[in-house]
C-alpha cells in the first residue's frame, strides 16, 4: 500500500514509528508547520524521524490547501492515514485515496464526537472508553468504524497517563488492522446514529482557570484532565500565575474556598467548597517550580488565593 500519513502530535509520532518500524511504506508526512507549536499543546515535529527513515515532510498550515491537493493527486496514494489533526479534510482530499482515509478518535464512537476527548473523558468520569480508527467522510467523526478497541479508565488516571495508554493501544491496533487491509479482510462497520449522545466542545488553555468555590472533586479533576501534554489547570496569588500538574482531594465539612490551610516543603493545602485540595506538582507560568522557590511560605497561612 501507498500510504500518507497526517498527523502534528505526540500520539501520531508515536504510531508513525511503530508503522515504519513494521516495514509499511510511507510515500510522505504531512505535518503542522512550526508556528503552530505555540498552538497544540501536543505539538511534536517530525524531523528527526522524516530524516531517519527518508522519507519527506511535508510542513503546512492548512492541509486543504490547493498546493497539497495537487501533490495529492499526483502521488495517487492508496490509503492516508490521519492520527491526529485538528483542521476537517474537504472533499476534495477525501475522494483520492481509493482505499479512503481513516481518522483517529479517543472515544467510543458513535456515543461522544468532537473536540478534546481526553480531558473530556476524566471531566465526565468515564469509567471505560474506546480508541476508534474510523473512515473519514464530510461529518464530524460519524464516518464507517475501521476498528475499535476498548480501555478502563482509573479513579487516579489523568491526562498524562490516559495518553500514553491510548497510544500504547493505538501502536497494537494500527499495526494489527493495516495487516488486515492490506490482505483484504478489514470491516466497515456502519455508526449507530441512535447511540450517539453528545458533541463535545473546544476547550482552550483559559478554560484551566480554577474556580475555589467549586467542590474539591471538581476541582481535582480538572486538574486532571488539563495535566500534561495540556496547559495545566491554574490559579494566582501575589499576581503570579501558578500551574497545577498533579494534586489530590479530601472532602470535609470546612468551607474555605482558595484559602490556604498548609503549607510544607512537599505540597500545600487549599480550601475549597466542601473540603481541600493538596497540590503535590506544580509550577509558576515561568517554569520554576512554586515550592523550591518558596511561592508559599508558612506567613501566607490564612491568605486567599485570587478568586
Amino acid at each position: 500500500m501507498k500510504i500518507v500519513y497526517v498527523s502534528g502530535v505526540k500520539f501520531g509520532y508515536n504510531l508513525l514509528e511503530e508503522i515504519l518500524m513494521n516495514n509499511f511504506e510511507i510515500s510522505i508526512v504531512i505535518s503542522y508547520d512550526d508556528s503552530k507549536k505555540s498552538i497544540y499543546s501536543d505539538f511534536v515535529s517530525f524531523d528527526s524521524i522524516c530524516k531517519k527513515f527518508n522519507i519527506e515532510n511535508i510542513k503546512v498550515n492548512n492541509i486543504n490547501d490547493e498546493k497539497i491537493v495537487k501533490i495529492l493527486h499526483a502521488l495517487k496514494p492508496d490509503l492516508i492515514l490521519v492520527m491526529g489533526w485538528s483542521q476537517l479534510l474537504k472533499p476534495n482530499i477525501i475522494q483520492i485515496p481509493k482505499l479512503g482515509i481513516i481518522g483517529s478518535h479517543p472515544t467510543e464512537l458513535p456515543k461522544y464526537r468532537g473536540r478534546a476527548p481526553i480531558p473530556w473523558t476524566i471531566i465526565k468520569k468515564l469509567s471505560k472508553s474506546a480508541l476508534t480508527f474510523f473512515y473519514i467522510q464530510e461529518g464530524v467523526d460519524d464516518g464507517d468504524i475501521f476498528a475499535q478497541e476498548f480501555f478502563s479508565i482509573h479513579s487516579k488516571d489523568d491526562a498524562t497517563s490516559l495518553y500514553e495508554k491510548i497510544t500504547n493501544l493505538g501502536k497494537t491496533m494500527i499495526i494489527k488492522n493495516l495487516k488486515l487491509l492490506q490482505k483484504g479482510e478489514s470491516k466497515r462497520i456502519k455508526q449507530i446514529q441512535s447511540k450517539f449522545i453528545e458533541n463535545w466542545p473546544k476547550r482552550t488553555p483559559d478554560d484551566g482557570l480554577i474556580d475555589w468555590s467549586n467542590s474539591c472533586e471538581q476541582i481535582n479533576l480538572l486538574i486532571r484532565a488539563t495535566t500534561h501534554p495540556y496547559p495545566g489547570a491554574f490559579t494566582f496569588f501575589k499576581n503570579q500565575k501558578i500551574i497545577i500538574w498533579k494534586s489530590s482531594f479530601s472532602e470535609t465539612k470546612i468551607c474555605s474556598p482558595g484559602k490556604i490551610l498548609n503549607v510544607t516543603p512537599n505540597y500545600v493545602i487549599i480550601g475549597t467548597m466542601d473540603g481541600e485540595i493538596k497540590i503535590d506538582i506544580a509550577e509558576l507560568s515561568n517554569g520554576k517550580s512554586i515550592f523550591t522557590e518558596n511561592i508559599f511560605s508558612k506567613s501566607d497561612l490564612g491568605l486567599y488565593l485570587d478568586v
